[in-house]
């Protein structure tokens, strides 16, 4: 069995949900941790047994003896620790969004293609989710007929308020957790976007003034299916998941193992209702919504089988694109800053 040795750049809430899945795979070694703040990085380096903790990306590409990159940064530094790593021959598993722009996602993507043996799998994680993979697995055995609607909200009622506004400093909500549920859209119902829209606000006063805390997305697709997306990280929202698929033979609700008023013990529930029929199927199923351990073994079953990647380039290009469009909208009818207005009409 080969061990493969770790680097996880980003010592954040991200790294360490890598972290807790991996550490203590048998075929992993954690080399390196690194971050720009020292104490995280030590703190990582204790607490997962790593070799070295450093706050520079280049002792972990140029140790010749690092076989995977774990990218868990924000968006805005993927293209260039990508860059980095594919230019030393590292394999890579990246956290979504691919980049904060259009243009750098795009040469995101095409650095891939121009590495062929380098593997690069980015972290759509829900695409090695079995509650996921098995809903998936529902619609296109023809459960619930089509065309689908498709209603999913993601709302976080923000506890931890400075977490979520440095992330908004980079990225919007419906960049940030929306290009899950566009390849999920795309995914579930095996069609494209081709219209896409949004509206937003600026719920809260302290949101950067470059973006909106609350964001809710409107999608037609090639089949005729329909769908709505809605994210808001907000001091007041309450947090919600919805996850809902209605045809004309019936419906699937899905429902988080941490939302389940009952049987929590039981994992996901997923609820499928039959028409004409009229009955009710529950269904069970255990594991884990952020897989990283699954995610990071097909990481591998793609160095050592050559599996294609999931999703697929040109998936992330969809779902990557459908989202900034979306952004780009929502951001083009948020009103002005009052502080804005009033210097307009002084």
């Amino acid at each position: 069995m080969k061990i493969y040795k770790v680097a996880l750049i980003g010592c954040g809430q991200m790294g360490a949900v890598h972290m807790d899945h991996i550490y203590y795979k048998e075929n992993v070694q954690v080399e390196y941790v690194c971050d720009k703040i020292e104490e995280r990085a030590l703190l990582f380096q204790r607490k997962y047994h790593a070799a070295h903790a450093v706050c520079d990306i280049a002792p972990c590409l140029e140790d010749p003896a690092v076989d995977i990159v774990i990218i868990a940064v924000y968006p805005s530094q993927h293209l260039s620790i990508l860059e980095q790593c594919l230019a030393h021959k590292k394999h890579v598993l990246c956290e979504k969004p691919i980049a904060a722009d259009l243009a750098s996602g795009r040469r995101f993507l095409e650095e891939i293609r121009q590495h062929p043996e380098c593997k690069v799998l980015v972290g759509h994680i829900l695409r090695h989710n079995a509650t996921y993979q098995k809903v998936a697995a529902l619609i296109h055995e023809g459960a619930i007929g089509h065309p689908i609607v498709m209603r999913m909200a993601q709302n976080h009622h923000t506890m931890n308020r400075s977490r979520y506004l440095s992330l908004m400093s980079e990225t919007s909500p419906i960049i940030d957790c929306g290009v899950h549920y566009m390849d999920v859209m795309q995914w579930f119902t095996q069609e494209k976007i081709t219209e896409i829209s949004g509206i937003g606000a600026r719920v809260d006063d302290d949101v950067p003034a470059h973006t909106y805390g609350y964001g809710l997305v409107t999608v037609k697709l090639s089949g005729g299916s329909i769908g709505y997306y809605e994210a808001g990280w907000t001091n007041t929202i309450s947090a919600n998941n919805t996850k809902e698929f209605v045809g004309p033979k019936g419906r699937i609700i899905l429902t988080y193992e941490k939302d389940r008023t009952a049987n929590s013990e039981e994992g996901d529930l997923i609820e499928l209702y039959r028409y004409p029929e009229k009955t009710y199927e529950t269904i069970n199923i255990p594991g884990d919504r952020k897989p990283c351990d699954v995610q990071f073994d097909y990481l591998i079953k793609m160095i050592e089988q050559g599996a294609p990647s999931v999703p697929s380039l040109e998936e992330l290009e969809e779902s990557f694109s459908a989202v900034i469009k979306a952004d780009a909208a929502i951001k083009a009818g948020l009103p002005p800053l009052a502080q804005e207005t009033k210097k307009s009409n002084a």
